[in-house]
């Protein structure tokens, strides 16, 4: 029995021993182990350069998300103030032009009122010619056909009028276009001239309808015989005149087209349609 006992208290000792041992152990290779012939071995070493080069990527990244996003800042900045530069410079654009139609406008008012005074005088030389006349239906006729192409000729010189205004609401709006394409480093400089003579065509249609809007046609019969030619050489006289004009319109319509042809040409300019669109509620009416 004595001798079990003190087996069994031998036993304990050497577990004992053995299990301090090992905790000695692994407290001292926690912080550095040794191979055989005394190196440092590189099993936590490696585990030490693995975890210092994650934390020196993970510091990098997160410089690189700081830089990025300095970047995107300031690209959106510089976006911004492009955009704000090209809205001005579009409301500039529009006003400029509204200027212009309501001195358009204002100066064929003034010019209506002054020819009234000439096409109130020619109405009396008529009406003193037709005295030659003995018909009387052919009289009231005559008048009415008069009185029809002066009216005709106020209605038709607005209605171009209000043409060459929409003709011209197309090139602002292809200005525009071409504006933000500048801000966004597209060339489109091959459509400077096309512009240029876009505009010009405006002008010498709105020219052509402030000449036509001022003319007075004047008529004088001298007998039967010849009302009939003078009249239609009247009625000729006018279509021919009114037709002109249309040509005119029809050109600066026909030019700001291939403005806008060649605009859609340039590569890339689809990518400049993303405006804020309240732009576009600037209307030129």
């Amino acid at each position: 029995m004595k001798k079990n006992i003190k087996y069994g208290i031998s036993l304990f000792s050497i577990l004992l021993t053995l299990m301090l041992g090992y905790v000695a152990y692994a407290e001292d290779s926690s912080e550095a182990t040794t191979t055989g012939d005394g190196k440092p071995s590189m099993e936590f070493k490696k585990g030490d350069d693995l975890r210092k080069m994650f934390e020196e990527r993970k510091e990098q990244t997160a410089e690189n998300r700081e830089g990025f996003k300095d970047e995107v800042g300031a690209m959106r900045d510089e976006l911004k103030t492009n955009r704000e530069q090209y809205r001005t410079e579009l409301r500039q654009m529009i006003e400029g032009i509204k200027v212009k139609r309501e001195e358009f406008k204002a100066e064929m008012e003034t010019k209506r009122e002054e020819i009234q005074a000439k096409i109130s005088e020619a109405k009396d030389k008529f009406k003193e010619s037709l005295k030659n006349i003995k018909d009387e239906n052919k009289k009231v006729s005559a008048e009415k056909i008069v009185d029809l192409i002066t009216e005709l000729n106020t209605k038709m010189t607005d209605n171009l009028s209000d043409k060459v205004n929409q003709i011209e609401n197309v090139l602002v709006s292809i200005e525009s276009r071409i504006s933000k394409a500048k801000d966004n480093g597209i060339d489109v400089s091959s459509l400077d001239s096309k512009v240029s003579d876009a505009k010009d065509a405006i002008e010498k249609a709105r020219d052509s309808i402030s000449t036509q809007a001022n003319k007075v046609y004047e008529i004088t019969v001298t007998d039967d015989t010849t009302l009939r030619t003078e009249m239609k050489t009247l009625r000729d006289t006018f279509k021919k005149d009114i037709e002109a004009v249309r040509l005119i319109v029809k050109e600066a319509h026909t030019t700001v087209k291939n403005v806008a042809v060649a605009l859609a040409q340039i590569p890339k300019i689809d990518d400049t349609d993303d405006v804020d669109s309240s732009t576009d509620d600037n209307s030129t009416n």
